[in-house]
């Protein structure tokens, strides 16, 4: 079962370094963002191994359970429900970015409301499955596009047009004091491990282990997903694109393959990545919710309902509603404030469960 442990945060860290985590580094690129990013790396690494062994003297619950047990109704209500719209919101802006990738690079005729509307609806469905279900969906979808991501990344790195010359330039900012946005989006990629938050309810004897795989993995990822884009279009003009990764992927070819453009081959990739991601955030989101309040079936038109299906439909009707009256760039501004929020959360998570789990040891 301690593999199901990597598998979501794999996904976190694969998902969240190709949309909007590049875009805002390397918009503050000679501003601090190269700072940012070992400081995100060594944060985000340090938390999650903290949080790791904090959750594990809890075994087979999850937060519902520990804050039940802790805390007062006034309190354990709010800090649920704002976890929640935390793990639902980082679901809804990547439904609606790929939703929008989709269009522009795959689908140009469809109407972006009905692709929008598509999207919602499936992230509906599979976060309402049972939370081992949707860990199964995900290893089956990280086995398959695994040798696919990393195929890509050694074609990339490998790419004549790579120019190790314009990574260099950024050793004389290397220095520089980030800003709180930039080090926010750096320490993002790794919080899969907050999902751990849920899903230690199916870890009831078997404990997570090789914690080291965490800084090896984050470290390796974030500094690809930095740098390869600069070295593929430039340390002046990287930031000129809304998408730099997909960008970047574009200027592959695959001269003997059976699709030229590797890029294609990397959305199609990238559509199973977000979906699996969405469900999980959806299906933490909503659980939270539902246990949040003590929500119990609906009967509709003499139909049993279970209340986790309804919850999600309302995040599939937040998201539609919001991402058809956003553009890009109001999404991403939205993405830069609420990256700080985030942040905040995940830092107040993460000494709380260290501190309950603490007294949890004291009192054993």
């Amino acid at each position: 079962m301690s593999r199901y442990f990597y598998y979501f945060y794999t996904v976190g860290l694969l998902i969240n370094t190709i949309f909007f985590v590049p875009r805002i580094l390397l918009s503050e690129r000679y501003d601090g963002s190269v700072m940012a990013v070992f400081a995100g790396i060594l944060f985000g690494s340090v938390s999650a191994f903290l949080f790791t062994k904090a959750m594990m003297r809890f075994p087979g619950e999850g937060i519902p359970e520990i804050f039940e047990r802790n805390f007062p109704k006034i309190l354990r209500i709010p800090l649920l429900i704002g976890l929640a719209m935390m793990w639902t919101i980082a679901g809804s802006i990547i439904l609606i970015a790929f939703s929008s990738i989709s269009i522009r690079f795959l689908s140009p005729e469809t109407n972006p409301a009905f692709m929008l509307m598509f999207y919602c609806a499936f992230g509906c469905y599979a976060a309402s499955f049972r939370p081992a279900t949707v860990l199964n969906m995900a290893e089956l979808i990280i086995l398959l596009n695994l040798p696919l991501v990393a195929f890509i990344m050694y074609k990339l790195i490998s790419s004549p047009y790579f120019e190790w010359d314009s990574i260099q330039v950024l050793a004389d900012y290397v220095f520089r004091i980030p800003s709180l946005t930039s080090f926010a989006a750096a320490t993002y990629p790794f919080t899969g491990y907050i999902s751990l938050a849920l899903y230690n309810r199916l870890y009831e004897k078997t404990r997570v282990g090789h914690l080291w795989i965490l800084p090896t993995i984050g470290t390796a990822v974030m500094l690809v997903s930095y740098f390869v884009p600069i070295g593929l279009l430039g340390i002046d003009s990287v930031d000129h694109y809304i998408y730099t990764w997909i960008t970047a992927v574009d200027t592959l070819r695959m001269k003997f393959g059976f699709i030229d453009r590797a890029l294609y081959l990397f959305l199609f990739m990238y559509i199973g990545l977000s979906l699996i991601f969405i469900a999980i955030s959806w299906n933490v989101g909503s659980v939270l919710v539902r246990d949040a309040f003590g929500f119990k079936p609906v009967t509709i038109l003499k139909v049993k309902v279970p209340s986790q299906v309804m919850i999600n439909a309302g995040f599939a009707i937040a998201t539609f509603l919001f991402g058809v009256n956003s553009s890009d760039k109001s999404l991403i501004e939205f993405v830069s404030g609420w990256l700080n929020t985030r942040l905040a959360a995940e830092i107040l998570l993460v000494i709380i469960v260290i501190w309950l789990s603490r007294r949890e040891v004291k009192h054993a």
